[in-house]
């Protein structure tokens, strides 16, 4: 064998096994997401205060079990006409350093943008349904009249490793 096909010979093999481990690795990385949620069904209008059924539709590729299911309302559009110069006003107003009520702009105040997170446990689990959901019975606490749609994800254990799924959402609208 002459030198040069050697060198090709040992090229194609360290190409072959890159190849080979590059799809082991992809492998491997998309099964990292083995819940994934994917629709959210509550009442198209909510009033503060109420118990609602919740049902959340999900697809998981190896046996799961979910602990808690984590919600928020949300606002989808600025409760205010320009956040930036309300956030400017406010550290005017106080003696805050620059930078310090725009930091809190969407997790605090009266223009705040989503409630609080809170998390109910799961119980009613159907996984022979196809796709296989759960229901929880939420309390529509902390519901402003500007939000326009509740999100959800849910925590859940894996091979004895707590998860977090990605978040889905439905739209609401909500009366006083």
């Amino acid at each position: 064998m002459k030198k040069n096909d050697m060198y090709l010979t040992a090229l194609g093999l360290v190409f072959l096994l890159l190849l080979s481990s590059c799809t082991i690795i992809s492998k491997a990385q998309m099964n990292n997401a083995d819940l994934r949620l994917t629709s959210l069904q509550i009442p198209d209008v909510v009033k503060e205060d109420l118990p609602y059924d919740v049902l959340v539709t999900f697809n998981a590729d190896e046996p799961v079990t979910i602990k808690r299911a984590c919600f928020r309302w949300v606002a989808e559009k600025s409760s205010v006409v320009s956040p930036s110069l309300y956030c400017y006003a406010s550290e005017v107003q106080s003696n805050d350093p620059i930078g310090s009520a725009c930091s809190r702009w969407l997790a605090e105040g009266p223009f705040s943008q989503a409630s609080p997170e809170f998390c109910v446990n799961v119980d009613r689990v159907k996984l022979d349904d196809v796709p296989p959901y759960f229901i929880v019975k939420v309390k529509s606490e902390n519901v402003k009249i500007f939000y326009n749609k509740v999100e959800c994800y849910v925590e859940y254990l894996q091979d004895g490793v707590m998860k977090t799924s990605n978040r889905v959402a439905a739209p609401i609208l909500v009366e006083k």
